[in-house]
Formats: structure tokens, C-alpha cells, sequence
């Protein structure tokens, strides 16, 4: 088996060619689109993730100055860089720890910098891109006047922006052939949408970057800063080329931050707000199954001598039953990506140790009744004296999506392993409950088998709740959940949700005129394209 360094080697070789933009286009399409109804069947360990395709997109903007000869065959040149990929991913194997060790598994991953890379690198997106679209006002919606009057970032045309990109592009994958699969990703300047909302290219401006720009000259390997991430729209004389459509909905739903935090003058603004909307996030995304009458925010809880104990992001009461929900704002930063162990530690702490550590803390006085709860915001008192059982579970801002891996990997020696979720996973599990009791069972059954079934995602464990319930087989003593039980969401949950933001694009093409030119983003004149 070759190491790393020599794949990287023909990576970049091959990615300095004139034609690897076409070969990355034509995996893209390969790997990335499928038809509607083969979301929740298709084999997703044959095909690359979006991570790996976004790496290779890193690597072909890292050599776009070099302009080497063009290939023959681009889609056996495909078929190459897949190959590679697949034995790229074989790399990061050496680095597992050893079955015969004294130490358990998750301990030395934990502490294993190629292992935390590996987690992170191969766990996916961990949410739908128009799940990012939906909570983008929300998430931005107490600073949309500063982004407005320092980005010309406009929250609501930004969402709309995005539902007209990858629209479009449905509509050309499902109606239109492509010889050239550079005219399936491109939306020209000219044509009838950007016409009506200006403003569009205004915000793709601010995700571009052009053929003639020197970028990634230091992005080397896996969890090395990629420009692309946030970059993802190619900018040429005459449109804009956007293979990734997801980069785009997570570029538009993280970039805001990172502008508001360069402000020094806005940047504690920027965070008290983002920690304030985390939490009114997840009491809206509760409140559409659960009656808001139940459901408090921050609460603080103390002793009887008016001592306090600490306080509560969110707490849900029902009869003798109450979950505790800790919200943390923190994600992790590059520095974690690239295997830095200290600064991992130091992110997961902030993001999920101290969030659980500030879940259970006032457990034992609740159940003893030994202390007050009351909401900060209503100053309304919260009858705690019935409370028998009480379930904890941490929820993060931002998509995580090796959350529940490295859950599972720092606390591997705790009894219980602490459930841990992005909003995104706790909305589609908010979709598919019917009230607070299912959701307590679920969080329930979910904490007591957390050592017995081991997943790579919450989706993972919910999937098989809803299929089979999640209890213990009699006759084995850990059970693996592979990811295609999650697939199932593909299909019905996020074909849904797609649709109904699709619902909204005869808006933005009401009015267009044959001699118009099409919002499909051809260049031609709509009477000779799409009409």
C-alpha cells in the first residue's frame, strides 16, 4: 500500500492539468447527484462523500497556475481520481489502534491526531443544505442590520439566492443533456432572475473567486485550511460555476460569523447574540410538538437557601418527567481539524464536557426536591416536587457531524455516554416524534443502551428507534448501526423538504418574457431554452 504523501503526489499532478475542472465536474455529477427516488438505497460507500470531493476541489484551485497538458479520457481520468481516493481513505488504517493494547480503543483515538483527522474527514455533512437555508435568518436575525450595512448580506435574499441555485439545477439535471457537464453547474450573467434580484450577484460575488487568483498554496492534506470551503462559486468573464451546491448553503450559513468576529468593535456583539438565538433555536424547534407551556429557558436552580447551583439552558416538565437541554454555540476550530490534539480537547470540552457536566449537575437536587427552579426570562417558578425521572442531552449551533463519535470517544470510561446533537439532527427528530413522551422514551432508551449500540450519527440511533425500538438483543453484547439505517431520511425527510422550497421558484420567474434571457441560467433567450 502506498503512503499518503505518494497519493498526494499523483493528486496534485493530475490536478494540474487544463482539464481537471471537467474531470471534478463530471465527479461531482457521478458521486453527488442521483434520482429522487434512489436517495434511500444507493450505495454511499461505493461513492466519494462531500468532504472527499471538496478536498479535491482544494487541491485543484491549490495548482490552477500550472495549466499542464489536457487528458484524452476525463471520465477514465474519473475513475483514476476515485481510485486514489479510496486508497487515500486506506491510509489513515496504520493509525488504528492496536486490538491487543492495554488501553481501550477510544482512549488512544482520542489522543491519535490522524484518527481525530479521520473522524472528522469521513463523517459527513451532518445536515441538509436547505435545513441551513431554513435557520439562516433565525441564526443571523438579531444582527441582520450590521450585515446588511457592512456585507450587503440581505439574510432573506440570501435563502432565496440559494433555492434559485439549486433549483435551476434540478431543472437542468431532470430536463437537459450535458456534453459538457461545465454548462450543468453554470448560471450566466445574463439571464432573467439576476435581472429581477441584482442583488443575487451581490451575495455570489462575496463566495467567488476567479480563475487568475493564487489560493491553497498551503493546503496540503486533510484538515489543512481549504479556500474552497468557502469559496465554492468559480467566477469566469461571463458566469458563475457552482459544483457544489451544498459548499454554498454552508458558506451562506457560516460565513456571517466569521465577518461579524473580524469586527472588533462588533465581535461581542456578534457572540452574545449567537449564544442568545441558540437557545430561542431550540425552544421553537421543541415547541412544534410539544406545548410551550412545558417547555422553559433559561433557568436558574437554586438551593433552598437560595444558594445557586447553576442554571439551565432549557428545560422540558411534564407530569413526573423532565429533560434537561444544555445549548453551546461552540464549534470546532481548524486547529482541531488538523489533529491537534490540545486544541481538540480544549473545543470538545467547551462544546459538549461542560455542557453535560452543567446537565446532570442539579439532578440530584431535583429529585430530592431540594432546590427552586425558576426562568430567568418569565421569573416564573417551576414546580419541580414531582419530578421521578430526568433524562440530559446537549445540543450545538452549528453541524457537527462527528459529534457522536467523539462523544463516544472522550467518554468511553463513564457508564452512560452522554447524548450529544446538532440542531439540525434534533429538528428531523422533533419532525418525527408525536409529543414530549415519545421524544423522553427515545432520549430514554437512547442513554441507557449508549454503550451497546454504537453508531457514527444520532440519525443512525433514531432511525432504528422508529424501525425496531432501540432494546438489547439477548444474545449479543454490542450491536453496530450502519449508516444506511440513517439513509432513510434521505428520501423522506429532505426530498420533502427540498420540494417545498421549490414550491417558491415560479416567484422568482413570474414574470419572464420569451426574449427574456432563461432563468436556467444558459445564456439563451428563454423561448429558445426552457420555456
Amino acid at each position: 500500500m502506498r503512503n499518503r504523501n505518494e497519493i498526494l503526489i499523483e493528486l496534485n499532478e493530475l490536478a494540474s492539468s487544463v482539464d481537471f475542472l471537467e474531470v471534478l465536474l463530471i465527479i461531482s455529477n457521478t458521486h453527488l447527484n442521483c434520482p429522487a427516488d434512489e436517495l434511500a438505497t444507493r450505495d454511499l460507500k461505493s461513492v466519494l462523500n462531500e468532504n472527499e470531493v471538496t478536498f479535491l476541489f482544494g487541491i485543484w484551485m491549490k495548482n490552477l497556475s500550472k495549466k499542464q497538458q489536457g487528458f484524452t479520457d476525463k471520465k477514465k481520468i474519473a475513475q483514476r481520481v476515485h481510485t486514489l481516493m479510496d486508497e487515500f481513505h486506506l491510509t489513515f488504517l496504520p493509525n488504528f489502534p492496536k486490538v491487543d493494547s492495554k488501553l481501550s480503543f477510544h482512549e488512544l483515538s482520542v489522543k491519535n491526531p490522524e484518527m481525530i483527522k479521520e473522524t472528522i474527514f469521513y463523517s459527513g455533512t451532518g445536515a441538509y443544505d436547505y435545513q441551513m437555508v431554513k435557520f439562516l435568518e433565525t441564526k443571523y436575525q438579531n444582527d441582520k442590520v450590521w450585515l446588511k450595512e457592512n456585507q450587503s448580506f440581505i439574510l432573506e435574499q440570501a435563502g432565496k439566492l440559494f433555492n434559485y441555485i439549486k433549483t435551476a439545477l434540478t431543472v437542468k439535471l431532470n430536463t437537459k443533456e450535458f456534453s459538457d457537464l461545465t454548462d450543468l453547474y453554470s448560471i450566466s450573467f445574463n439571464n432573467y432572475v439576476f435581472k429581477k434580484y441584482p442583488e443575487f450577484k451581490s451575495i455570489l460575488d462575496q463566495f467567488s473567486f476567479n480563475l487568475n487568483e493564487k489560493l491553497n498554496q498551503d493546503f496540503n492534506d486533510v484538515g489543512d485550511l481549504n479556500q474552497f470551503k468557502f469559496r465554492p462559486v468559480i467566477k469566469t468573464e461571463t458566469k458563475y460555476i457552482i459544483p457544489l451546491p451544498y459548499l454554498l448553503a454552508e458558506s451562506l450559513y457560516d460565513s456571517p460569523f466569521y465577518w461579524m468576529l473580524a469586527d472588533k468593535d462588533y465581535k461581542d456583539i456578534a457572540l452574545k447574540n449567537r449564544g442568545d438565538i441558540a437557545e430561542n433555536i431550540v425552544k421553537s424547534i421543541l415547541e412544534r410538538k410539544i406545548d410551550s407551556s412545558n417547555v422553559f429557558v433559561e433557568v436558574d436552580v437554586k438551593a433552598v437557601k437560595s444558594k445557586t447551583i447553576t442554571d439551565i439552558d432549557i428545560c422540558v416538565v411534564k407530569d413526573n418527567k423532565m429533560l434537561i437541554i444544555q445549548v453551546k454555540s461552540k464549534r470546532l476550530t481548524q486547529l482541531s481539524k488538523q489533529g491537534n490534539i490540545e486544541q481538540f480537547q480544549k473545543d470538545f470540552k467547551l462544546a459538549i464536557q461542560d455542557a453535560n457536566k452543567q446537565a446532570i449537575e442539579p439532578i440530584p437536587y431535583i429529585l430530592q426536591n431540594t432546590c427552586k427552579l425558576k426562568s430567568k426570562i418569565t421569573r416564573e417558578s417551576i414546580d419541580c416536587s414531582q419530578i421521578k425521572e430526568i433524562q440530559t442531552m446537549c445540543v450545538v449551533l452549528d453541524s457537527y457531524p462527528s459529534i457522536t463519535t467523539h462523544t463516544r470517544m472522550f467518554f468511553h470510561e463513564t457508564e452512560l455516554t452522554p447524548i450529544a446533537v446538532s440542531i439540525f439532527d434534533l429538528e428531523l427528530i422533533i419532525d418525527y416524534i408525536d409529543g414530549f413522551d415519545m421524544l423522553f422514551d427515545y432520549v430514554q432508551k437512547r442513554a441507557k443502551f449508549s454503550k451497546y449500540f454504537i453508531a457514527d450519527n444520532e440519525l443512525c440511533f433514531f432511525s432504528h428507534y422508529l424501525k425496531r425500538d432501540l432494546f438489547k438483543h439477548p444474545n449479543s453484547d454490542m450491536m453496530m448501526l450502519d449508516t444506511d439505517f440513517a439513509q432513510r431520511f434521505d428520501y423522506d425527510y429532505y426530498y420533502p423538504l427540498m420540494r417545498k422550497y421549490q414550491e417558491d421558484f415560479p416567484l422568482l420567474i413570474k414574470d419572464i418574457g420569451r426574449n427574456d434571457y432563461c432563468f436556467c441560467g444558459s445564456g439563451k433567450k428563454f423561448k429558445k431554452c426552457c420555456v
